[in-house]
This record gives C-alpha cells, sequence and structure tokens, in this order.
C-alpha cells in the first residue's frame, strides 16, 4: 500500500512545486498611474525612496549599496551588493539603475559582467532581473513603464521598457531627463534647440511648448511644477502644470532642491550669490520664512515623509533633518552590513 502512495505523493509534491515556481515567475503589476519615487528626489539621484514604512536607499556609507530601512531610520539591511540610483519602488518591485565600476576592485562583485544597467528586483532582494544591459542615468518608474535616459552608442535620449521587459521602444532622441511624470504627460525642459518647458503625451510622443524661456531642473510636485530660471539668476519659480500662473519661490542663486510631499518645507542650496553664504536653506511655503539649515556646499536633497538628507558636495559625508520647525542637523551614518 505504501509503494502505492509514494508516487502519487511525489506527482502531487512536483505539480505543487511547479504551480508555486509559475506563480513566483508572474509578473506582478502596477495601477496606472502609479509613481516609484518623488520627481524631485530623481532630480537629485533618486539615492532614496520612502514607499509604505520604509526607506529604500543608496548607502554612503558602503559604496552606494542598495539598503532598506524603517521609515524612523532604524535597522538599517544590506539588500543588494549593487551601487544603486534611481531608486524606484511600487507594488513588488524596486527598479533602479546599476553603478557597480567605481566600486573597490578587491570586491568580490568586481568581476560581475555587467556593473551598469537598469534592474528589478524584488523588495526583500531578490530574483534581479536585467531590463537593459547598458548604461543609463535617470529611471522613472509609471504604472508599469519604466523611462529611463540611455547613454548608448547611439547616442543620448529617453527609452522606454515595461517592468516585464516588453514593449522597448523610443521616446525621444534628446538628453532631456524624465523626471516630471503625471497622469500620462512627461513635463521636461528641452536642451537641443532651447530651454523652453515642454509638455509631452506619452501615448502619442507629441510634445507642445508650456512655457518659453531659459530654464532647467524642471520637478513636478502636486498640482504645481518646479524649475530654476537660469536667465534670472537661477531663481527657483512654480507655475501651474497647465503652463498658468508663474510665481518666483527663492531669488538667490540656486543650485538645486527638493520638497517634502506634504509641500510645507522647501529646501534647496544656494551657491555663489552675492546676498547670502553658500549653504542649505529651507523656505516654509506656508509663511515665506526661509532659514539656514547648514552653511556649506552640498548636494543631493533627498526628502523622506519625516526626514531630509543632503551630502557634502565632493565627499560622503551625509546629513540629515528632520521635517520640523526647528531641526537639529546630525550626520547620517547608517551601520554596514
Amino acid at each position: 500500500m505504501k509503494s502505492k502512495l509514494v508516487p502519487i505523493f511525489i506527482f502531487v509534491g512536483v505539480v505543487v512545486l511547479a504551480i508555486l515556481t509559475y506563480h513566483f515567475k508572474q509578473t506582478v503589476y502596477n495601477d496606472d498611474n502609479t509613481l516609484g519615487n518623488t520627481s524631485t528626489n530623481l532630480l537629485n539621484g533618486g539615492l532614496y525612496c520612502e514607499y509604505e514604512d520604509k526607506i529604500y536607499f543608496s548607502n554612503p556609507s558602503d559604496e552606494g549599496r542598495l539598503y532598506v530601512m524603517n521609515s524612523d531610520l532604524s535597522n538599517p539591511k544590506r539588500l543588494s551588493e549593487d551601487t544603486a540610483y534611481s531608486i524606484n519602488v511600487a507594488g513588488k518591485y524596486i527598479i533602479y539603475g546599476r553603478h557597480n565600476e567605481n566600486q573597490d576592485k578587491n570586491n568580490e562583485n568586481f568581476f560581475s559582467v555587467n556593473k551598469t544597467g537598469l534592474y528589478r528586483m524584488d523588495k526583500n532582494g531578490k530574483n534581479t532581473k536585467t531590463l537593459f544591459d547598458s548604461v543609463v542615468s535617470t529611471v522613472n518608474l509609471f504604472g508599469n513603464t519604466v523611462y529611463y535616459q540611455r547613454n548608448t552608442r547611439t547616442g543620448i535620449g529617453v527609452d522606454a521598457i515595461n517592468i516585464d521587459k516588453s514593449n522597448e521602444t523610443a521616446v525621444i532622441d534628446e538628453p532631456i531627463f524624465p523626471f516630471a511624470i503625471s497622469e500620462g504627460y512627461l513635463y521636461y525642459t528641452g536642451v537641443k534647440k532651447n530651454h523652453n518647458i515642454f509638455r509631452m503625451d506619452l501615448d502619442t510622443n507629441a510634445s507642445e511648448i508650456l512655457c518659453e524661456g531659459n530654464f532647467s531642473y524642471l520637478t513636478l510636485c502636486g498640482s504645481y511644477l518646479y524649475f530654476l530660471d537660469l536667465a534670472n539668476n537661477h531663481a527657483l519659480s512654480k507655475m501651474k502644470l497647465d503652463g498658468t500662473e508663474q510665481t518666483t519661490l527663492v531669488t538667490y542663486n540656486t543650485s538645486t532642491y527638493n520638497i517634502t510631499s506634504d509641500e510645507v518645507y522647501l529646501y534647496f542650496q544656494i551657491d555663489n550669490d552675492e546676498q547670502m553664504e553658500n549653504g542649505i536653506y529651507r523656505l516654509d511655503l506656508t509663511n515665506s520664512q526661509i532659514t539656514c539649515i547648514k552653511e556649506g556646499d552640498f548636494c543631493n536633497i533627498h526628502c523622506t515623509s519625516n526626514y531630509t538628507f543632503f551630502q557634502e558636495f565632493g565627499s560622503t559625508t551625509t546629513f540629515v533633518v528632520e521635517n520640523i520647525e526647528n531641526p537639529t542637523v546630525e550626520e547620517f551614518n547608517p551601520s554596514i552590513e
């Protein structure tokens, strides 16, 4: 009797294993308007991305390797040996750019075949999948499509690919930054012929001019576009998504910026301005009060719901402040696994 049952159990086990394997290999799709990271974080390199109660980040203490920690900055854990940037997280997956060519040459990962590219992995750090195996810079997940700036032998431009690696298409043959995407439109500034602000319909790839001028560093937060006005001392301005109601927020020479998701605080770096010392400043958008957070030269400003991170220019030294009324600046030194 037992000899007859053994083959049956083996058969059932094989069937169950096959079903589970099929299930876990299937792509899990997002809602159509899902965003993988904030536009303003992607402007600053996409080194931090908050999703649900976790922050996925490029650890400055560990050559930028991909980590995850709780939203209160506790319990950092390495997810991958990859140096990661343009981190997007939604649903089941992390989508990111790999940048391993500058890692320590004595590291075991040095001899990996693909040191750069566009990758997808599960949020637990498993099941890494190559989406594009050449150099990419900005990566932006919108719905189930990844828009990425590629740098190949055919030149610099923006392409798109689905998260299941299907439907790879060219979007625009121009080195624009695909930071700002909302409800089927890509907002960007021109590079080749002018620096106007454009809006592209992602279904048709047709573009229209929203505002003529000399603009750069365009992002999107809420119902507004934010950008630097290069013809006006790199002033930081905003306008509505239809190009109306342009308003100047910061008149000082600004090099980069970020905005908290609740649109209460705007952090920005002042550089080489005749009136103000170089440093990270914060504008309270509810009362227009400007506060110096820390003097010096900084970059890579990233905001989560409770914290803002910024990095010393030319260094891996990173600082963090809480998004509260009177924040204290502290060094951010997450542990290394």
